[in-house]
């Protein structure tokens, strides 16, 4: 249940952190990693999860990315 819950607020995370970087319309910033939904939420969860979880981690953060690319989808 942990798990899940974590899954989750990765996700949110991810999606609210790259709204907010793509409101602010720097240009400096690639758009790849921060302001696309899936890639930011991966990099933010792989490392915290794979801490927490190991190996498994991976597949939790790749399960993160594809919840915070729902999230963006559905959101419209």
């Amino acid at each position: 249940m942990t798990e899940i819950i974590q899954i989750l607020g990765f996700a949110c995370l991810g999606h609210l952190l790259a709204d907010f970087i793509s409101s602010l319309d720097l240009p400096e910033l690639p758009d790849k990693p921060f302001k696309c939904d899936m890639c930011l939420t991966y990099w933010i969860s792989i490392f915290p999860l794979m801490y927490m979880h190991g190996l498994t981690g991976l597949l939790y953060s790749a399960i993160s990315a594809v919840l915070a690319n729902y999230i963006y989808m559905y959101k419209r």
